[in-house]
């Protein structure tokens, strides 16, 4: 995609997104799925634009489109943000579709389960030489079966369910349809509760349970982006972690106020200011701006975002060079701010100068740099 500028979107999960997007935000997501001579692709659809499964055939039959997790992991400007500089990757383990006949097609539990740990163990092979921070990845899926099969093989990662379930078939709106009891049966902090008892870090999540009709029906506390649903909710979850998407530019600002994490499709260079009017920062945890600067910003008319933007780029010490006593004062205001249930004493000993923990806030780039096209 390009735009007035030129700017040319790369394709989505592809390395050249992939890689874009951990430079010039917090960190990236990106899916993976497991072809039929066990190599892991960099591949969100269950079909290949030529209608083929990606789990049946052979990585010398897909499309030249479609790159490797190890050629990702060649690519020294995405490892350097990855394990030096304290950027984030989000990895989506992708369940086959039951057509493929792979996974147990339509009924098998116990073989999803299974091709789930050889995924796992896949990449902790691909990964195992990296020295990744504690608190620098999260492995996770809508397939159900991701938390028992790490479980039986003794992964050291952390893992975690997408919410709510949405099926790996069918057109958007049918998937839509089909998570409505999902929507109904689980407020925000039910959902929080299940990922605290199954051992998740965090909770990824789809932005209806903040906003619009869904959060307003389901069962349970209602929590928002605003006021009291605000104050609920962080009195609530107590610094856990959550992950939103879609982040639009109308919402992106009333995320990383209320201390939780968007992941956005938008990260083109020109858009240096929000449709809320609000310029743009989009590495509110690895370049963190102090409220003087952040006030800055806000005050600054919009004809001065882009100048603004760019002069903080250069001038704002991202977090791999701060002091220690800068990352304690950064971690102690927002553990104030945003009433996190950790002591300042047990984060610090996870966070260092590559690694940052589990309750900042961040901008995630969606497959990269955003989605390039439709199912």
């Amino acid at each position: 995609m390009t735009n007035s500028a030129g700017w040319v979107q790369p394709r989505e999960n592809s390395i050249e997104a992939i890689t874009y997007g951990m430079q010039v935000s917090d960190g990236v997501e990106f899916d993976l799925r497991l072809t039929e001579d066990d190599r892991l692709v960099l591949h969100h659809d269950s079909k290949t634009e030529f209608g083929d499964y990606p789990e049946s055939m052979k990585m010398d039959e897909l499309p030249d489109y479609v790159e490797t997790l190890d050629e990702l992991l060649e690519d020294k400007n995405f490892i350097k943000r990855w394990t030096e500089e304290g950027a984030f990757s989000c990895i989506e383990l992708k369940p086959p579709h039951p057509s493929s006949g792979k996974a147990g097609g339509w009924i098998g539990g116990k073989s999803r389960e299974l091709h789930m740990i050889k995924m796992i163990q896949k990449l902790e092979e691909s990964l195992e030489s990296l020295n990744l921070g504690e608190s620098s990845t999260i492995i996770y899926s809508f397939e159900p079966k991701l938390i028992s099969a790490a479980k039986k093989i003794g992964s050291e990662y952390k893992f975690s369910i997408i919410r709510p379930y949405i099926r790996q078939w069918g057109t958007w709106q049918t998937q839509r349809i089909a998570a409505i009891p999902s929507f109904l049966s689980n407020s925000l902090p039910r959902l929080i509760d299940k990922q605290r008892r199954e051992g998740s870090p965090m909770l990824p999540c789809s932005m209806q349970y903040l906003k619009g009709i869904e959060s307003r029906v389901n069962f349970g506390m209602t929590v928002g982006l605003r006021g009291k649903k605000l104050e609920r909710l962080n009195k609530y979850r107590r610094g856990y972690p959550i992950y939103v998407w879609p982040c639009q530019s109308i919402d992106e600002r009333l995320l990383l106020d209320a201390g939780l994490t968007g992941i956005t499709d938008h990260l083109s260079p020109e858009l240096v200011t929000l449709d809320t009017g609000h310029a743009r920062w989009t590495k509110p945890s690895t370049q963190p701006l102090t409220d003087k600067k952040r006030q800055e910003l806000d005050n600054a008319p919009e004809i001065e975002h882009k100048d603004l933007v760019s002069e903080f780029s250069k001038e704002i010490a991202p977090w791999h060079e701060l002091s220690n006593k800068e990352r304690i004062d950064f971690l102690t205001n927002w553990s104030k701010k945003w009433e996190w249930e950790r002591s300042i004493e047990t984060i610090m000993k996870e966070t260092s100068d590559t690694n940052m923990p589990w309750e900042v806030s961040r901008i995630i780039g969606h497959r990269g740099t955003g989605k390039t096209h439709s199912k």
